[in-house]
């Protein structure tokens, strides 16, 4: 559908004023043309086995309202009774955790991969539930209720479905508190534990209804009204606070199919590894930079100094004899995909969730999200030099974070965009560029059919598909993309999970330490490829482990002897055109996120900027090369409207359709 409407808004604007008429009521019923809204989800859906809603832990866990100067403001920052509320429920709710399951990428993905493997969609929809909505998929096997049991699902009990997770308010709420704080111990970190094998006590379990929280000898006084309140009982686990906690969800295998058989290969792919990245790091538990995945995901918000309550009385009191705890966890839950929560927030009421999310919470957490992606990487122009009719530009890159840069799901890509300007700001060479809707000139070999075809035409190649890895760069047709590129079983370039088998390609930049010595010990999937021939990737001081990649940019210039500027940006997008086109079924939730994304293009990120200036032969030296400032904001992807368009902005969504086409080069 999205498609189609694409190419009535070409022949409607190319066919005069008749057309100007009919793209007028076209786009009127248009309007009325969408996916069903979703119920609305209701935050306060009480008690389901082991398992109750954020809304029934808010009522304790707040910030204090008292109003009251005499007493410690509770979870504010700062510590007043005016300062912002940091509540982990208030945080948490805007967060990709709080709508995993409202995610429309997630559902129109798992929607695409069932319409591809129909003989296994039980098990493909119960595998992605399992940490998408954890609670429900949880109780319904523990429980063994609310879980279908048909020729997809070989699971003996049956399988939980998408279509009752979406009817279910339980599951609607995505990664709730009740999940996190009971997972034991068991087995975190380890292989057992990885894919959403995470370990929860059932109903009939000693240890049942009992929150593990990372605070030594919780209060007698807190933990009764806290148990006559919810029906947990608070206990200390040191779990919460251990990287292995996350790497139950965040270190995902997924079966390998053949994509000729259609038959399971009994292989496993790696589809994202966060936590195997970090375990070859620096960062690693007793490392000597040590630091958790919650450290930089759930930040204390003035490290060493921050001191406060962790919940208020039921009428929202203060109770003076709580004691004050430090660290203080933020549950912020921020992460690398700011345009998702901009899609959340754009799509609150088809998606369900007005009523239980708000405008400014998700810009709040938009807002978060760059501020961490901004820390992500370090830029420095490290060579701007003539060498005879050459430009020579070395453009240095470290990756600041404890895994890989992008990391997780492979729809991440960054990329360097490097222009250089001569006389009267000129650009003579451009490396990168994107397009209003995020597109960069690689994307056209990557878009083509046979790239896109699940099964591949005879006489098949990789080639055109997908841009290699770039030491050195001498045309500007060439881009230093930092991604991975999927193989299937046949060695062939895939946007299909489960035909997964490889990569053609990941030079993510690892982070600092990252060894493939220690990769082969740890996980092999984890070390790169296609990165062979490039002497300095993951170099520093001449030894493996350095996070770094430079690339080099060798220009061909007319007038060498001339004065130049170069300006460079880092920039990193969520989910690269392959992966929105390599949604082929035309399924409703998948037409939905299509949708959305027609209203709203994936954004494009910059993560770290850079320049430099070469003044010309003779002239004095104006300037040098420059790095690292910069950062976390959005391309402007605005457009100027014609003349005529005014006109007619009272009518919905024309005014925007308009702009579209003027940024497609249609006007």
């Amino acid at each position: 559908m999205p498609e189609l409407r694409r190419h009535l808004l070409e022949i409607f604007h190319y066919s005069g004023g008749l057309g100007h008429l009919l793209f007028i009521i076209f786009i009127l019923l248009l309007n009325c043309w969408q996916v069903a809204n979703a119920a609305p989800y209701n935050p306060g859906w009480g008690t389901v086995g082991v398992f109750t809603d954020a809304e029934t832990c808010s009522r304790c866990h707040r910030a204090s309202s008292d109003l009251d100067p005499a007493i410690a403001a509770v979870m504010r920052l700062p510590l007043q009774d005016d300062g912002n509320d940091i509540s982990p429920v208030y945080q948490w709710r805007h967060s990709m955790m709080g709508q995993s399951f409202s995610d429309p990428y997630f559902r129109s993905a798992v929607e695409d991969e069932v319409s591809a493997f129909p003989a296994l969609a039980g098990l493909i929809e119960d595998k992605c539930l399992t940490c998408h909505s954890p609670m429900a998929h949880t109780h319904a096997h523990q429980t063994n209720s609310d879980l279908t049991q048909d020729a997809t699902c070989s699971e003996p009990a049956g399988c939980y479905r998408l279509d009752t997770a979406s009817t279910q308010d339980h599951a609607r709420e995505g990664i709730g508190c009740t999940l996190c704080h009971q997972v034991k111990s068991d087995n975190l970190g380890g292989e057992a534990s990885f894919s959403g094998n995470f370990s929860i006590a059932t109903a009939a379990d000693l240890d049942a209804m009992t929150i593990y929280g990372p605070y030594q000898n919780p209060h007698p006084g807190g933990s009764n009204i806290m148990f006559n309140n919810s029906g947990y009982t608070p206990k200390f686990g040191s779990q919460v606070t251990d990287s292995g906690h996350c790497a139950t969800c965040h270190t995902l295998f997924t079966s390998t199919v053949d994509v000729d058989t259609g038959i399971p290969t009994g292989s496993n792919f790696l589809e994202q590894g966060p936590f195997l990245e970090w375990k070859n790091s620096v960062y690693f538990t007793g490392a000597n930079q040590e630091q958790q995945c919650q450290d930089c995901h759930m930040p204390d918000p003035m490290p060493g100094a921050y001191t406060t309550r962790i919940a208020v009385r039921p009428d929202a009191t203060v109770n003076t004899l709580w004691p004050e705890r430090i660290p203080f966890y933020t549950h912020s839950m921020v992460g690398g995909n700011a345009y998702m929560l901009e899609l959340l927030r754009d799509n609150r009421v088809a998606l369900g969730i007005e009523n239980s999310t708000t405008v400014a919470g998700f810009n709040t957490k938009v807002a978060e999200t760059r501020d961490l992606l901004q820390n992500a990487a370090e830029l420095v122009v490290s060579r701007f030099e003539r060498s005879g009719n050459e430009l020579l530009v070395d453009v240095l890159l470290t990756n600041k974070t404890g895994h890989k840069l992008p990391t997780a799901y492979p729809s991440r890509r960054m990329w360097v965009h490097l222009t250089i300007r001569g006389a009267g700001n000129q650009v003579v060479f451009e490396s990168g560029a994107p397009t209003a809707d995020g597109h960069i000139t690689t994307d056209a070999g990557r878009l083509t059919a046979d790239c896109m075809a699940r099964t591949k035409p005879p006489g098949f190649s990789n080639a055109s598909c997908y841009e290699p890895h770039r030491d050195v760069i001498d045309t500007a047709a060439q881009i230093a993309i930092y991604e991975t590129v999927l193989s299937d079983t046949n060695n062939h370039i895939t946007h299909v999970l489960l035909h997964a088998a490889g990569y053609l390609k990941d030079n993510r930049l690892p982070p600092k330490g990252f060894t493939n010595a220690q990769a082969d010990l740890i996980e092999p999937q984890t070390k790169s490829s296609g990165t062979d021939n490039d002497g300095d990737f993951n170099i520093a001081d001449n030894q493996e482990g350095g996070g770094t990649d430079t690339v080099h940019y060798r220009v061909m210039v007319n007038d060498p002897d001339a004065a130049y500027s170069m300006d460079v940006r880092l920039l990193y997008q969520t989910i690269q055109p392959g992966f929105i086109d390599g949604l082929q079924s035309n399924g409703p939730l998948v037409n939905e996120f299509k949708q959305m994304v027609e209203q709203l293009a994936p954004g494009v990120e910059v993560l770290v900027s850079g320049s430099a200036t070469l003044p010309a032969i003779g002239a004095s030296d104006g300037g040098g090369g420059g790095g690292g400032g910069g950062g976390g904001c959005t391309i402007d992807t605005s457009a100027s409207v014609d003349p005529i368009w005014p006109l007619l902005l009272t009518l919905p969504g024309i005014g925007y359709l308009r702009r579209r086409a003027i940024n497609n080069g249609h006007s």
